[in-house]
């Protein structure tokens, strides 16, 4: 029984594992396909001390048509000075160190069905790897310019070089121990700040590129005169550039410069045309009969198209231009540039002509000039009722009027006709002093005394001065100016002013005014109260102007801002960083350009500078101006886009200001954009508006 019951179970268990089997068909795998990116640079390089290498990469797989297998990503090199080859989320190793010659392998990186090498390249013993570099030139031409061309000292070189095609060129700018004057061999590194970097620069013609640069090294070797180059600089993106050179380099040696001469002309001519800006001319000074130095002068005073105005002129002002030419070779009549000139132009009573002052060669000629006669081609005669050179005019003035400055300065104007828009009125002879008295009148009238002439603008007390000083007669709107020469001088006496003038041009007038000399109406006699809407407003940012804890807001409030005219407020506030763009708030008078405060009026060569209170005409202040020197200011930023201003003020003489304004942002609106960093003031004072 037991056997026969054991072998029933033996047939019977093939049927049961059978019965168990799982007949259904396998399910099929979501089908995928491997995608391996490198990330990481493909060729490494290591000096020969070794080093840890990193290589990063990304790896997945992606949904596709067919069946694929998970896969894992694998790392594998030949190479047994290759170690620690490790497999994560970047794959990293260890280059040994190197004891013999250069080597390289390279490290496989599989997925899948997919692979990347990357070469890993290492230096023999006391080699570094080189770099690759986003150009290497080789350089065919240098030059040194003259460092005085760019402000600096001898010892700073200003280095230029072009590739043999003329296509690169590069500038260099070296600096050598102090004293230096021939650049030494030696390593220049921008590191050490003997290579300003930020000073290179690489200008490629075709297609034309300029690459500035951010740090570099240069090595210069030096054998007698031949200089080689070895030239390192990376941009800001880190990209190399490699330069050599091997040559000499032109001026190299500063050449000596000539000694200094004495030229007298034979003759001076005036030329022009048309078509050049009015008051351009150029002055030709004669060698002989068929050579020249010409000096291209432009009259900055009074522009016309008659002759220069008598006064000083330099290539650093602009009035000696950069197209005049000095001829340094008379046989030959090779020209070179005109680089520095200083001339003081006269005219005299006898229809002559002073030019007196040096000029200087782009390679250092120097004449000095001292020539009096008469210069073909200037006209002084403008026929009708101007004065001829050294004529005497005597003429009796009905009006006047000025503005006071302040501390004892008197700006003032006497006439035959009312001072109206831009000059005056067609017809009308018109005379300015700037008056310096030192005091200052009850009534604001001009102190009595005699005032000379002082053409070095010293504002010394008991003077009126060149700069703002002079007369014109208006014919058909245009001006025929008057300026005053040495010898000039003003009497003040009660109620009337005797002015004898001598002019530039050697004539000379002797204007009288009798009459009221009080300027009460430029300043602010009373306290005012100005209460108004629909006013117009301009705010300019200027950002952190005046320090790194204020934002800068110059606010104008015009009665009318398209006509320039009425009453007219001006602000300079100081708003708290922090708050960002936001100009409202109070704000108090200070002169320490704190946190909410505003700067006190004051004047800055001739403008309103600071916060004022003025009353204008056409853009101009023609009355009242009073700067705020004490009080506050409450800015309201309104939703329906308009700004309210309510103030409560002083100026300088304790008069009070005070009211509110509602305003709309005029023109281009409330824009909060940067400003220049030098303010551009609205507002004029006549000093200005008039000449």
């Amino acid at each position: 029984m037991r056997i026969k019951h054991l072998l029933y179970l033996l047939f019977a268990l093939p049927l049961a594992f059978v019965a168990c089997e799982n007949t259904e068909e396998p399910k099929p795998q979501v089908e995928k396909e491997a995608v391996l990116t490198l990330t990481s640079e493909a060729v490494m390089n290591f000096d020969a001390a070794g080093g840890e290498g990193v290589i990063t990469y990304t790896a997945k797989m992606v949904e596709v048509t067919r069946e694929a297998p998970e896969a894992q990503v694998e790392a594998t090199c030949e190479a047994d000075w290759v170690t620690d080859l490790t497999v994560a989320e970047n794959i990293t190793f260890t280059v040994l160190a190197n004891e013999a010659e250069a080597r390289e392998t390279k490290v496989v990186v599989t997925y899948s069905d997919k692979s990347f090498e990357v070469a890993v390249k290492q230096a023999a013993k006391g080699e570094d790897p080189k770099p690759e570099y986003a150009m290497d030139v080789k350089l065919a031409a240098a030059q040194r310019y003259a460092s005085s061309e760019f402000g600096l000292s001898d010892s700073h070189f200003a280095l230029a070089f072009a590739d043999d095609a003329e296509n690169v060129e590069l500038f260099l700018l070296l600096v050598g121990a102090e004293g230096e004057t021939v650049l030494a061999a030696g390593d220049y590194s921008s590191n050490t700040d003997s290579l300003l970097a930020e000073e290179c620069e690489m200008f490629i013609w075709e297609p034309a590129a300029v690459h500035y640069f951010t740090e570099g090294v240069a090595s210069v070797a030096v054998d007698g005169d031949t200089y080689t180059f070895d030239i390192e600089l990376a941009d800001e993106d880190a990209q190399l550039y490699h330069f050599t050179y091997e040559g000499t380099v032109l001026n190299m040696v500063p050449a000596e410069k000539p000694a200094p001469e004495t030229f007298v002309p034979v003759k001076v001519e005036a030329y022009r045309v048309d078509t050049w800006d009015l008051g351009n001319f150029e002055l030709d000074l004669y060698i002989d009969e068929n050579n020249y130095h010409s000096l291209d002068m432009q009259d900055l005073v009074a522009p016309n198209d008659k002759y220069l105005t008598a006064g000083h002129y330099s290539m650093e002002d602009g009035s000696v231009t950069s197209w005049s030419n000095f001829v340094c070779n008379i046989e030959t009549g090779e020209g070179a540039f005109i680089v520095a000139a200083e001339l003081d132009l006269t005219h005299n009573a006898d229809g002559t002509s002073t030019l007196k002052g040096y000029f200087e060669s782009e390679y250092g000629n120097h004449l000095d000039i001292d020539w009096t006669g008469v210069i073909e081609g200037f006209n002084f005669s403008t026929g009708g009722d101007t004065p001829e050179p050294g004529e005497t005019v005597e003429f009796t003035a009905e009006f006047f009027d000025g503005t006071y400055y302040g501390d004892g300065n008197y700006y003032i104007v006497v006439s035959d006709a009312e001072v109206t828009g831009s000059y005056g009125a067609d017809g009308g002879t018109y005379y300015y002093f700037d008056i310096y008295a030192g005091v200052e009148t009850e009534d604001l009238s001009v102190p009595n005394g005699v005032y000379t002439f002082d053409s070095s603008n010293s504002y010394a007390n008991g003077t009126f001065t060149e700069e703002y000083g002079y007369g014109f007669l208006l014919t058909d709107g245009v001006p025929t100016w008057y300026y005053y020469a040495e010898g000039s001088k003003i009497t003040v006496s009660d109620n009337k002013i005797v002015a004898e003038l001598i002019l530039t041009d050697g004539s000379k007038h002797i204007v009288t005014y009798e009459g009221s000399l009080s300027l009460g109406g430029g300043v602010l006699s009373e306290d005012i109260e100005v209460n108004a809407t629909d006013w117009d407003v301009m705010v300019d940012y200027y950002g952190q102007y005046y320090n790194d804890e204020t934002d800068n807001y110059y606010v104008q409030i015009f009665e009318d801002a398209e006509t320039g005219n009425g009453r007219y407020f001006v602000f300079d506030l100081l708003a708290d960083y922090a708050t960002c763009e936001d100009h409202s708030g109070t704000f108090t008078a200070s002169e320490d350009f704190g946190i909410n405060t505003f700067v006190s009026g004051y004047l800055e060569d001739g403008y309103l500078a600071g916060s004022w209170y003025a009353e204008l005409e056409g853009g101009s202040v023609a009355g009242v101006m009073a700067p705020l020197t004490e009080g506050t200011v409450n800015v309201t930023l309104n939703d329906d886009g308009t700004q309210t201003y309510v103030f409560d003020f002083k100026d300088d003489r304790g008069n009070k200001i005070t009211g509110s304004v509602t305003a709309n942002p005029f023109s281009s609106g409330y824009a909060l954009s940067a400003q220049p960093k030098t303010k551009s003031y609205a507002i004029e004072l006549p000093k200005r508006v008039v000449r």
